[in-house]
This record gives C-alpha cells, sequence and structure tokens, in this order.
C-alpha cells in the first residue's frame, strides 16, 4: 500500500520533468530548423564555391523537416528566424540613447515572424503550407520587406525566385506524400535549379566607387562634419587625378543640408565639369528634411530625395496620433523624414539610370521596369558590427538576378561594390578549374 502511494507522486513528477524536458528539446530544434534555413546570411560571408554549392541543400533540409511541424513548432522556427535574420536592427538604438531597448526590439522581431508562421503552419495541409511560404516573401509587416525566403537561394545551384523555391516545396510535398517511392520526388528539384545566367550590363563609364568608414558615434557629431566634408572633397580630387569619369559617394556622405550649403554647391558643380559626381547628403525644403542624393554633372545639380523610407528609421509606420507620440517619447520630437512623390531616375551620358537611397535598393518597385542599371547609395554604419551588410548584398544579389539588373552601390560602414546577376554555380566551379589549371 506504501508503495502505491510512493508510486503515483512519482510518476506524476516523472511526467512534468519529461514533458519540461521534451519541450526544451523540441525549442532547441526549432533553433536548429531555423539556423539551417538561416544558413545563407552566415556561409555566403565566406565567399566559398563549395559552401555556396551546400548551403540550399541545408536550406531544403531546413525546409522539409519544417514542413511536418506542429504550429507550435512553427511559432518557435519564425520566432528564431525573426531574430537571426534581424537582431542587427536593434545597433541602430545605440545613436538614440536607447540601448537598453535592444533586447525588447530583437525580441519584437522574433515574436512578428514567429506569428507569422503560426498563421503558416496553422493548418497541416501541406499545399496550404508550400502556399503561405511561398507568400511570405510578399507580405510586408509595417513596410519592411526582407524577410524574402526565395533570397535563400541567391548562393548554390538553385535559381531565386517563385520557380526555384516553389519546386523545392513541391519536392517536399512529394516526398512525403509518396510512401515507398519517395525516390521520385528528388527529380522535382530539377526544375528548381538554375538554367541561364544574364550577362551583366555595365556602365561604359571609368567609374569611382567610394567606399568610407566613418564610425556611426561620430557622424552626426557637428565637430566631425567640416573633417567629413574635406574627406568627401578629397576622394573627388583623387578620382579626377586617377583619370575617373564619374564618382559615387555613399548615403549622407556630406551630413548637411547640401541644398543650403551655397558655397559648396558651387564648388561642386564647377568640379563636375571635370568628373560627374553622384553624393548623399540631406535636403531641407519647406520645413521639411529629405534624405537625398544629389548629381552633379557639367556644371549643373540636380537633387533626388528618397522615395521609400526606412520604417521606424525614418518613419513611423503607425497612426498620426502614435507616431507623434512615438517620436516625441523616443527620437526627441523629431518628424519623419518626407518623402519624394516618385521614384527618381536620371541620365548619365545617355544611359538610364534608376536612383536608391540604401532601403530602396532591396524594394521590388525600383525594379518595376526592369532597369539595366540601378545606382544605390547605403549608409551601414547603422548596424555595424553585424550580418546586415550582408544580408542586404544577398538581397541586392536576388533583385539583381532576377531583372537582369546591374546595381553600382557606395557604402559607407561596409563594402562598396558593383552587385550583377547571379552566375551559374557550375560555370563558376569550372572557372575555377581552369583556373588552378
Amino acid at each position: 500500500m506504501s508503495q502505491k502511494y510512493c508510486y503515483y507522486p512519482y510518476t506524476s513528477f516523472t511526467k512534468k520533468i519529461i514533458s519540461r524536458y521534451s519541450t526544451i528539446n523540441e525549442i532547441i530544434k526549432c533553433f536548429f530548423i531555423a539556423i539551417l534555413i538561416s544558413n545563407f546570411i552566415f556561409l555566403s560571408i565566406f565567399d566559398n564555391l563549395w559552401l555556396n554549392f551546400i548551403s540550399p541543400f541545408l536550406t531544403i533540409f531546413g525546409f522539409l523537416k519544417l514542413f511536418k511541424f506542429n504550429k507550435i513548432k512553427f511559432f518557435y522556427t519564425g520566432f528564431f528566424i525573426g531574430i537571426l535574420w534581424f537582431y542587427w536592427v536593434s545597433f541602430s538604438l545605440r545613436f538614440y540613447d536607447l540601448s537598453y531597448l535592444i533586447p525588447i526590439e530583437i525580441l519584437f522581431f522574433g515574436l512578428i515572424y514567429g506569428l507569422i508562421f503560426l498563421v503558416c503552419g496553422w493548418f497541416k495541409n501541406l499545399y496550404f503550407r508550400a502556399f503561405m511560404l511561398l507568400s511570405v516573401s510578399y507580405f510586408y509587416p509595417f513596410n519592411f520587406n526582407w524577410l524574402n525566403l526565395e533570397a535563400t537561394l541567391v548562393i548554390g545551384i538553385f535559381e531565386p525566385n517563385l520557380r526555384g523555391l516553389g519546386f523545392i516545396f513541391a519536392f517536399i510535398i512529394a516526398y512525403y506524400s509518396l510512401n515507398k517511392f519517395k525516390f521520385i520526388s528528388i527529380f522535382l528539384l530539377i526544375f528548381a535549379l538554375q538554367f541561364k545566367q544574364n550577362v551583366p550590363n555595365l556602365l561604359p563609364l571609368k567609374i569611382y566607387l567610394a567606399n568610407t568608414n566613418i564610425n556611426q558615434e561620430i557622424k552626426w557629431k557637428n565637430e566631425y562634419r567640416n573633417d567629413q566634408i574635406k574627406q568627401v572633397l578629397n576622394l573627388i580630387n583623387k578620382a579626377i587625378m586617377d583619370g575617373y569619369e564619374f564618382i559615387i559617394l555613399p548615403e549622407n556622405a556630406i551630413v548637411s543640408y547640401v541644398n543650403l550649403e551655397l558655397n559648396l554647391m558651387q564648388y561642386l558643380k564647377e568640379k563636375s565639369h571635370n568628373i560627374g559626381i553622384l553624393t548623399g547628403g540631406l535636403a531641407y525644403e519647406n520645413d521639411f528634411i529629405y534624405n537625398s542624393a544629389f548629381l552633379f554633372k557639367d556644371g549643373d545639380m540636380k537633387r533626388f530625395d528618397k522615395f521609400i523610407l526606412v520604417p521606424f528609421g525614418e518613419e513611423i509606420p503607425l497612426p498620426t496620433f502614435i507616431k507623434n507620440f512615438v517620436n516625441k517619447i523616443f527620437f526627441k520630437g523629431a518628424s519623419d523624414i518626407k518623402s519624394a512623390k516618385n521614384l527618381s531616375t536620371y541620365e548619365i551620358n545617355g544611359f538610364k539610370i534608376t536612383n536608391a537611397i540604401c532601403y530602396e535598393v532591396t524594394r521590388p518597385e525600383i525594379y518595376a521596369n526592369n532597369p539595366d542599371f540601378v545606382i544605390a547609395i547605403s549608409n551601414n554604419g547603422w548596424f555595424m558590427p553585424s550580418t546586415e551588410p550582408n544580408l542586404q548584398r544577398l538581397l541586392i544579389k536576388y533583385y539583381a538576378t532576377k531583372h537582369a539588373t546591374t546595381i553600382y552601390h557606395s557604402v559607407n560602414g561596409s563594402k562598396s561594390e558593383i552587385i550583377t546577376p547571379k552566375k551559374m554555380w557550375i560555370k563558376e566551379f569550372i572557372m575555377q578549374i581552369k583556373s588552378k589549371s
């Protein structure tokens, strides 16, 4: 009898321990799957041909496991994906004296994307799950579009678009549906492969793609303003001496209201007889502040204001009364940046250029007309050190591949580069073999 009284409490206690262990184990499993799906952000940093080859297969394995998760595990996987992709967004809070909010913002991103994945996994039907996950790339919470699952295929042998991801999901559905004939499902992956590559267009100009590394801690301090302007002028003079025809400088390379700096404008107009100049800077007009790109060419100046603003960075995408409250409490009463009414385009030596400032270069609106050339300027100093520049580069590569566009990207805080459509992996492999032989 006494043994029974000992037995039942012991069993109950054991069940609680097992249940708790099981829950923790499941959460760890979700974290591991989130890492697999997100691996391309981290492996591509090494720029290694074999890691690039392996990356999409790790992603496929991650999705394969995800499709069989219950809705709670979908939530946890989305939660960790949100953190792995966007933990760095919170780093900008350091420069508003809000560092104490960094953990909260990181958890906020986890929660938002956890809820999105919860919806994707709400129903057990695999077709519905595939459709919902394909739709995630086209759903922009708070107008932020950087969770793009198609971009997980930017490196490797598969096509980074709806076809590529769609046939990978078709493979997963077939794998779980064919029972004894699962091996047949592998053939569906053939239709997800990249079959061609676009030959990159390059501007027939000698272009100086400037790169700066000004720490965000000092970038907007008045005592460093003149030094930064001198650095810009030195870069322009050096580009002229080296025979360049066009120089592209990063976002806010000139930390001033350029349209109000009459002497500086006149100086740059004079220099533009020797070299075309595109530089980032601020503009002030009719009591509004604009984030702008300024083009100086042949003694003339044109201004192109940013059209798509960064959510919670340059605008608060909330109703006005909430927006005003947030700006007052957290941003010392500052107003939102004013946006342009339309996208900006201009011509350089007869070639049409689409203008993009930082976040804009990762938006589909920029590529709506399949432009041959985009000139983009960014300031990644807000988020350094982090994986933000690499994710930005991968997203730009995604759009470059999808629209056969060449992007000239000048950056502060990370690498400036020309980003062209994705090459076929097999061709890169052959080129590497030839280079070693």
